[in-house]
């Protein structure tokens, strides 16, 4: 057993100094705990401990484009980055998650390579249209979160679905949970051929392919096939208008989204500056979409924050003068949770009770790991994030450890860092002593 001593804690409504006294499970929280004999004694001096952040949207790649990132590479920058779950996307595997004989195959893959824990999405494409029913209904039953939809996808691997498809997606599941990439293709298709080759080229134009009503009009007519039961869940949202849709149809349907810390932090100005580096899809938008965002995360309408980490060779796929050639995709769970408490907690004093439905707390409830994941209650997994409130940590792209050796975030000084990850009971990262554990550590946790 382990007893941390003097954590500062969000306990109640109310921080306070605790000690924690955990196995595998939390057993207590307590001001002064005295140790058993032989129970380990670690003193936080006051480090701020928040339950363990969950990265629900990642791209580990693994199995089928390991060339770049595999589920050891990722689930170790997730540890560095206080991460101690993440749940990854059904796409960008071979094969993808999209039945349970893929899914038995995928764990067969990277359960011996996870650093943290992980959860998994499920996925409906295209590719298999008309759908098997019975198919989808047992991958739900094998504790996917949710199932991943694409109204625009590159992959042909993993196709996106009309919106027709889409209604009767709707219809035929109204228990599942669904997840949408949201960008109306047709709107994308005009965009892109208003633009000549030359101006395609040019970095500041990327929006331009993709713009604001792409993002809006998917939005509207994935609510317009709603029914009372449905769920929906948008990722990685960009835009103003298209928050200000799904916030208004809060009202009436269970609907919640993300965004990213690219999205809270850059704008499309950025992106002649940073180029590859800030090449992800949807674009960064507009200085108005940026701060609405921001208003979204600090008001607390926000559902909670995620990644979309997705890393690449920066010289084979990001280093290209053609800015239509570069690869969408942005390495950043190692970043988020020193990313988010520097900018939002230190300096703009967002509450720590917002920080954590942020970054651990909705995630874990909207996808049922809650209790288990995203509390400090007695009896749940001891998954802790500690945080060095007064340490800063500068970032270097060479440092972090995604095989994409990249960031938007690079030279930039975080004000504070990363001091321990703790996996069920287990220390899997110290700001001294690097990681602990080995790959397999970290276990498939099933919804419930």
């Amino acid at each position: 057993m382990i007893i941390l001593k003097n954590a500062f804690i969000l306990n109640g409504e109310k921080t306070k100094i605790s000690d924690i006294l955990f196995n595998e499970n939390i057993l207590q929280i307590e001001k002064n705990l005295k140790p058993a004999k032989g129970t380990e004694v670690i003193d936080l001096h006051g480090k701020l401990l928040i339950p363990g952040c969950i990265d629900a949207h990642v791209h580990f790649n693994d199995p089928g484009f390991t060339d770049r990132e595999d589920f050891t590479s990722g689930t170790t920058a997730a540890a560095c980055g206080g991460i101690t779950t993440v749940i990854d996307m059904p796409c960008t595997s071979i094969p993808a998650v999209t039945n349970v004989e893929n899914l038995n195959k995928k764990l067969a893959v990277i359960k011996s390579k996870a650093l943290v824990d992980f959860a998994l999405w499920g996925g409906i494409r295209n590719n298999d249209i008309p759908l098997d029913n019975s198919k989808i209904q047992k991958l739900w039953d094998a504790g996917v979160v949710g199932f991943k939809i694409y109204t625009i996808s590159g992959m042909e691997t993993f196709k996106a679905l009309s919106y027709k498809d889409i209604g009767n997606v709707f219809k035929q599941f109204p228990e599942i949970l669904f997840a949408f990439h949201a960008e109306d293709e047709s709107i994308i298709s005009n965009s892109i051929n208003r633009l000549t080759h030359k101006q395609m080229k040019l970095p500041e134009n990327y929006v331009k392919t993709r713009p604001v009503e792409a993002e809006v009009i998917a939005v509207k007519k994935i609510l317009s096939s709603l029914g009372n039961k449905n769920k929906v869940h948008f990722v990685h949202i960009s835009s103003k208008d298209a928050s200000g849709l799904i916030l208004e149809s809060k009202k009436k349907f269970e609907v919640t989204f993300e965004s990213c810390p690219h999205y809270l932090q850059f704008t499309s100005k950025d992106l002649p500056i940073l180029k590859g580096r800030l090449k992800t899809a949807p674009p960064i938008k507009h200085e108005e979409d940026r701060d609405f965002m921001r208003k979204c995360l600090k008001t607390g309408t926000l559902d909670f924050v995620t990644t979309d980490h997705a890393g690449c060779n920066y010289k084979s796929g990001k280093s290209f003068e053609d800015f239509f050639k570069v690869y969408n995709g942005i390495p950043g769970t190692e970043l988020m949770i020193p990313y988010l408490f520097s900018e939002f907690y230190l300096k703009e004093k967002v509450d720590l009770m917002k920080m954590i439905r942020l970054t651990s707390e909705n995630a874990a409830k909207r996808y049922g790991l809650y209790p288990r994941k995203g509390s400090l209650q007695i009896g749940t997994d001891a998954d802790f994030t500690i945080i060095d409130l007064n340490k800063p940590y500068l970032v270097d792209e060479t440092l972090i450890h995604s095989k994409g050796k990249y960031s938007p975030f690079n030279n930039t000084e975080f004000s504070c860092s990363i001091n321990k990850t703790i996996v069920r009971g287990k220390i899997v990262f110290d700001a001294e002593k690097g990681i602990l554990q080995k790959p397999g550590y970290g276990k498939f946790i099933r919804r419930t």
